[in-house]
């Protein structure tokens, strides 16, 4: 019996079996997004913007925003701004948060989270503390997610924040 068509179609075998696994390797690591998406996740750019804001640490904020998000102020303008606002005026905290989802649309990333806040109303002399939800918009800017806006989605009134009672007529109808 002749062992030399044996070893050929092994041989065939073999360099069909490496071809088709290096096609498969270069298919995986091609890339389906014809976007140019930052390395680092839009879910860490978030977490590591509320953990520096749990800090009140505003110099390490301004770093995971845009300048319009920071009000189109400077660095040093905007942590003067937070410190001496809303955040001293109502005795603002962030006492813990949770990233709760992440979406990623073309260039644009949506995140959502819970944050525990307290704070104290205008005209009342103890803190509330309360959970909300904000979701947070990144976009890539200069190869890193930065956070250009944030919308709140529940339980965010602005008479809780500042101590007044709506006096809107319940709608009947």
């Amino acid at each position: 019996m002749n062992s030399e068509p044996i070893v050929n179609k092994s041989i065939l075998l073999l360099l069909f079996l490496i071809i088709g696994l290096s096609a498969c390797g270069g298919i995986s690591k091609s890339s389906s997004s014809p976007f140019n998406l930052p390395s680092t996740s839009p879910a860490k750019v978030v977490e590591d913007y509320l953990a520096a804001l749990k800090k009140q640490d505003f110099l390490k904020t301004y770093e995971f925003i845009t300048i319009g998000y920071a009000g189109n102020l400077d660095k040093e303008s905007y942590k003067i701004t937070m410190e001496q606002g809303p955040l001293k005026k109502y005795s603002w905290s962030l006492l813990n948060y949770q990233i709760t989802g992440v979406r990623i649309i073309g260039d644009q990333a949506y995140v959502s989270s819970e944050l525990g806040v307290q704070f104290k109303p205008l005209n009342s002399e103890s803190k509330i503390q309360k959970t909300i939800e904000v979701q947070y918009v990144l976009a890539p800017l200069e190869n890193k997610w930065k956070i250009t806006s944030d919308y709140c989605v529940s339980n965010c009134s602005e008479e809780d924040l500042v101590g007044k009672t709506s006096n809107k007529p319940i709608d009947s109808n």
